[in-house]
């Protein structure tokens, strides 16, 4: 049976219409490309953003070294992400910095092992994520692919708290799995849980001559 060139171009449109679609779903990735880092070390480097145009979560974290209640709860979001991520590639967080410096940030970031990226610190008063911050830190906030606030640590002038939103990130991510194409697309450019292929490649060694 010979199928018409008008249909092949009427599905090839389709086709394509479904993935532009797809792809302007996500209205987040775009306002941060270019915008993160990563801790190497005692510095930071550029982090590779490309996964996240894929992600349907974002944790987005406000936090500072000299903040105490930060220090209390950072360990334990450290521990969290590192069991979380790798089953979880449509999910990603970012570290938003309340530090005096970006020398206090990347200590921060390396003192606690956050295996997440971070918004470049002199980029924050014009980044989209500000207008998720709020009054105090800890703050948590859970957004989805299109910024829709999910989960906030605060409830009006209510504050319940970090730990409340990382409760309600783990139940959403359990209602809605990443998929076996998003999984395999992941193994393919992360070389392990919470790190880049950015990251992965600039750790390479050249042998000893």
């Amino acid at each position: 049976m010979k199928t018409s060139p008008s249909l092949l171009l009427v599905t090839a449109v389709a086709l394509l219409g479904s993935t532009v679609s797809s792809e302007a779903a996500n209205t987040v990735h775009p306002g941060l490309k270019g915008d993160l880092v990563a801790s190497e070390g005692k510095r930071l480097s550029k982090f590779d953003d490309t996964p996240l145009g894929q992600a349907k979560y974002y944790g987005i974290y406000y936090s500072a070294a000299w903040c105490g209640p930060c220090r209390a709860f950072t360990p334990d979001l450290v521990q969290w992400y590192k069991r979380h991520k790798k089953a979880n590639p449509h999910f990603e967080m970012i570290f938003v910095s309340s530090d005096r410096s970006e020398d206090d940030m990347a200590k921060y970031m390396k003192d606690d092992d956050m295996p997440w990226p971070a918004l470049d610190f002199s980029k924050k008063a014009k980044s989209p994520l500000a207008k998720y911050s709020a009054k105090g830190i800890p703050c948590l906030v859970l957004i989805d692919e299109e910024g829709k606030v999910l989960s906030h640590s605060y409830e009006g002038d209510k504050y319940v708290g970090p730990r409340k939103v990382l409760e309600d990130i783990e139940k959403t991510l359990k209602a809605n799995p990443a998929s076996a194409e998003a999984k395999a697309a992941a193994a393919t450019t992360t070389g392990k849980v919470g790190t880049s292929s950015f990251d992965e490649a600039f750790k390479k060694k050249p042998a000893a001559q």
